[in-house]
């Protein structure tokens, strides 16, 4: 026994399947093109070199200055 409607709901889930999968498409196409056409990367590292002087300073001095192991 058959059920009259059931073809129909599944092409339209088929369907609604389908259209959803095309939304996120576009959506994650739109958010690459966004991405290549936001500033590069150095412009967004700009705010690291605006850092006060003593930032590099103090990172040269922890990452060379480690206790001897000998």
């Amino acid at each position: 026994m058959g059920y009259p409607h059931m073809h129909a709901a599944l092409a339209r889930e088929r369907q609604d399947t389908l259209l959803a999968e095309a939304q996120a498409a576009r959506l994650a196409r739109e958010a690459r093109e966004y991405r290549r056409r936001a500033p590069s990367t150095a412009a967004r590292g700009a705010r690291f070199r605006r850092a006060p002087g003593w930032l590099p300073s103090a990172w040269s001095r922890l990452l060379t200055s480690r206790p001897d192991s000998a």
